[in-house]
């Protein structure tokens, strides 16, 4: 079972395919084997040396219980670190949801490692505010949530991602989520960072329209993905992929 340890952290990574390296991050309580299940990643290896890894505090990497570790900075760190055990100098870069966050972070601390970005389902203006927000107007005013408890009640409903909670380390589910709540201001970071894009969201996702702003501010492609909410725009693989594989070509050539 293969780890990169560069940023001192132990980051469980696989690689597959062939052809210009595409590393692929995942979202809150998902895994790397995910983008296999489902079916990115056979999609992508006959074009792709496809690279995935396992967030920390999720499946077989680290699960530290110090704050710290979670934020951006250090998420970054790890990417970097199975990058360069892989001695992948630069890579493309997708991310969905908590995935995207980290892209974004590559963008703004790194981006001489980007080859091109792909980010999809994460508002980079005001992250996971964004969420609560939305979701806040469905609740009696002054109502005080547990949006991790939210979280988790809404992933068990997929039979992976119940796996995931079920046999993860939660304190350190919960410090990685808590992470992801300080995460604005990474708007400009794509604009800054002068690399091909393309941001795609679900249409009924509350992070459609902030995306598709960023998009427009940075130069990069916009996709809707139609009749798909937050996770309906990660289970839609069929409908997506043909819009990554589409911008991915053109930025490959």
């Amino acid at each position: 079972m293969p780890f990169a340890t560069k940023s001192g952290r132990r980051i469980h990574y696989e690689m597959e395919g062939q052809g210009p390296p595409l590393l692929l991050l995942h979202g809150m309580l998902q895994l790397g084997s995910h983008w296999t299940l489902k079916e990115y990643a056979p999609a992508l290896k006959g074009a792709y040396t496809v690279v995935t890894f396992d967030s920390l505090g999720h499946g077989q990497s680290d699960a530290p219980h110090e704050p710290e570790a979670y934020v951006l900075r250090r998420r970054v760190e790890d990417a970097l670190s199975v990058l360069d055990t892989l001695s992948i100098p630069q890579a493309h870069a997708w991310g969905y949801s908590m995935g995207g966050w980290t892209v974004c972070g590559l963008a703004a601390i790194a981006p001489e490692r980007l080859a091109s970005y792909v980010v999809g389902g994460w508002d980079p203006t005001n992250g996971l505010r964004t969420a609560a927000v939305a979701l806040a107007k469905n609740l009696p005013p002054g109502t005080e949530v547990d949006w991790f408890q939210v979280l988790l009640m809404g992933a068990r409903r997929a039979p992976e991602l119940a796996e995931v909670i079920a046999t993860g380390d939660l304190r350190a589910l919960r410090l990685c989520f808590q992470a992801c709540e300080d995460t604005a201001g990474l708007d400009e970071a794509l604009v800054r960072s002068g690399r091909p894009g393309l941001l795609y969201c679900g249409a009924q996702d509350p992070y459609h329209d902030p995306m598709k702003a960023v998009a427009e501010r940075a130069g990069a492609s916009f996709a809707t993905i139609e009749h798909a909410d937050h996770g309906g725009a990660w289970a839609k693989a069929a409908r997506v992929l043909p819009r990554v594989a589409a911008f991915l070509a053109s930025v490959t050539r």
